[in-house]
């Protein structure tokens, strides 16, 4: 799967160009990098901070379906989480849906797309700088000043995504799942799902054997597959973007 890198010194989005590529008819599995993007997108469309030196980065894969798409999401995130855990092996977590954590700061955010035949896997990654944004963390924060070369990395995730979607396709989502919960840190907490101008608010109790969020309300379970989990104030995590 990792193919021939495309790159660029400075570009919109790399998400956009591989969707601009698919839409032409001239994709083909590759992965696309930037050192700086000028419109860069996170999940829904929201902006997504984009400073120099850190990983900008589309991959483009072909895709029989999107029927599967929320596991496939959950499976990018682990296989993100585990290639920076080479740099960041302890607290780093897993955030619902496709977010990374080190402790309460944001290291990294997934957006994933299925455009006919084609999988589109967009990941940002504060490599050696963060947002000046409330609770974010870079690789070099962590890493305790120590530059790390955005190439590097992609490369790791490269590797690390072969590995998953061999996984998922011996193993099936209960290996995913099984990941899943052994590097979520918000179990039992209170939290807010958001989905829109719409809200609900109870304690999280994990994801199913389909991925979706566990939301316990008033005695009863809600199964949720879209949407942005933010925890309360005496939660582990404040959601950023």
């Amino acid at each position: 799967m990792q193919g021939k890198v495309i790159k660029f010194k400075t570009i919109d989005s790399t998400h956009k160009f591989a969707v601009r590529l698919i839409e032409k008819g001239k994709a083909t599995e590759c992965s696309i990098i930037a050192e700086k993007q000028t419109d860069g997108i996170g999940r829904c469309g929201r902006a997504w901070e984009s400073p120099r030196g850190n990983l900008f980065a589309s991959i483009i894969k072909k895709s029989s379906s999107n029927s599967e798409l929320t596991k496939l999401s959950l499976m990018i995130a682990c296989a993100v989480h585990e290639a920076i855990s080479h740099y960041i092996p302890d607290n780093l977590y897993l955030h619902w849906p496709n977010d990374i954590y080190y402790k309460k700061s944001k290291v990294a955010g997934m957006l994933t797309t299925v455009i006919d035949c084609w999988l589109v896997i967009s990941a940002g990654v504060n490599v050696n700088s963060a947002p000046e944004v409330a609770n974010a963390a870079s690789i070099k924060d962590v890493c305790g000043g120590v530059a790390v070369p955005p190439d590097e990395v992609l490369e790791k995730i490269l590797v690390a995504l072969d590995k998953w979607f061999d996984n998922f396709n011996v193993l099936g989502f209960l290996y995913i799942k099984n990941y899943w919960l052994r590097y979520i840190n918000e179990i039992d907490c209170k939290i807010t799902i958001r989905n829109g101008l719409d809200s609900l608010t109870g304690v999280f109790r994990g994801i199913d054997d389909s991925g979706r969020l566990i939301l316990e309300m008033d005695g009863r379970r809600l199964f949720i597959s879209s949407g942005d989990m933010f925890s309360n104030m005496e939660g582990m995590v404040t959601y950023h973007e």
